[in-house]
């Protein structure tokens, strides 16, 4: 299943990277999210790093593959998940707009024997506020692994904005609910930064 994970991760980041004959628009992002603690939000729970290129067709297809690198507070422990996504956005008018997608993925731990494949499915709507500011309303990801016995069902609903600087680069930030088996896991805040080519 990790090749399988890995191809497809590896087949969106190069249509991600290809030329502009085929696509819309190309991006690669970088996002930084601090994790809290759910009941203590001074409480520090990991750092995570993600590493995303997508590729946006003309048609609202739009092709994603991510790489995150998640550092736990006051632990050695790292943890990393690879994931492959297709979606599509639908304009439902000149500011509104609704993005779903679905996908697998790779979670892994220092001990390599521990990694095991999952998949995704996200939901959200988007409202263009005026051409420099979106409010990103609310994204919703339902992630579970492929197996039960691997405890990772984690949900997280989120709401953010994002701010176009030009035409090809956006700043967002977000605040972000996660649940873990049904009981809250953490509260997150993050920046994003993105390049369109």
């Amino acid at each position: 299943m990790r090749r399988v994970t890995a191809a497809i991760a590896v087949a969106a980041a190069t249509m991600a990277a290809a030329g502009s004959t085929m696509c819309e628009t190309n991006s690669v992002g970088l996002t930084i999210t601090s994790d809290r603690d759910p009941d203590k939000f001074a409480d520090p729970k990991d750092m995570k790093y993600e590493l995303s290129g997508s590729h946006a067709f003309d048609g609202g297809v739009i092709v994603d593959a991510s790489l995150e690198y998640n550092d736990r507070a006051f632990s050695d422990r790292i943890r990393e998940n690879l994931e492959g996504t297709i979606g599509y956005r639908v304009s439902l008018n000149r500011a509104m707009s609704l993005t779903g997608s679905a996908g697998i993925g790779e979670h892994w731990r220092q001990n390599p024997t521990a990694a095991f494949p999952y998949f995704v499915l996200r939901i959200g709507g988007d409202l263009e506020l005026n051409p420099t500011i979106t409010w990103n309303i609310i994204s919703f990801r339902y992630r579970d692994a492929f197996d039960p016995n691997d405890n990772y069902n984690t949900p997280q609903l989120a709401t953010g904005l994002t701010y176009n600087v030009d035409a090809q680069r956006s700043i967002s930030a977000k605040i972000m609910r996660n649940w873990r088996e049904g009981a809250p896991s953490s509260t997150g805040v993050s920046l994003g930064l993105r390049q369109k080519f």
